[in-house]
């Protein structure tokens, strides 16, 4: 990550973030719950919080062209973290992520656009299914494990 720019690296199992940054432009969330109450206090007024794991808001309901109803509803479950940036002059969005072939094809543009490395730990025949899922629940890994399927 330092070599595509990243200013200080935290390793999250030792360092308490929250205690280390502050006045953050853009915070990307993928825990949710107390973790995304905490990432608040990291953001600068006029900062935005991304949230990938947390409660949809109205704003999201909004933008995927949902019924006002659902919007209604959506507006009151995300009510909380709408309120929580807006005392601070902060901004709430919320993506639902799902593997689709545009969303894919996205991803993989901005990837080959940014020349960002791909770290690969290693690469399991179809048939190490276990060896692969035992690698994966001891963790440790130091980049993304792959599963071959052949035809």
């Amino acid at each position: 990550m330092l070599s595509l720019g990243v200013d200080q690296f935290i390793d999250y199992q030792t360092e308490d973030y929250t205690t280390i940054l502050s006045d953050v432009d853009y915070v990307i969330d993928t825990l949710g719950g107390e973790e995304l109450e905490k990432q608040f206090g990291i953001l600068k007024t006029g900062g935005h919080l991304v949230s990938l794991s947390s409660l949809p808001n109205r704003a999201f309901a909004k933008e995927m062209g949902l019924s006002w109803f659902k919007q209604f509803l959506f507006g009151l479950v995300g009510r909380k973290y709408d309120k929580l940036a807006a005392e601070n002059g902060q901004t709430y969005h919320f993506i639902f992520v799902h593997s689709d072939g545009p969303q894919l094809r996205e991803i993989s543009r901005i990837f080959a656009e940014k020349q960002v490395p791909i770290s690969i730990d290693q690469v399991f025949a179809f048939t190490d299914i276990n060896k692969a899922l035992d690698k994966l629940r001891k963790g440790g890994s130091k980049g993304k494990s792959i599963l071959r399927v052949e035809e």
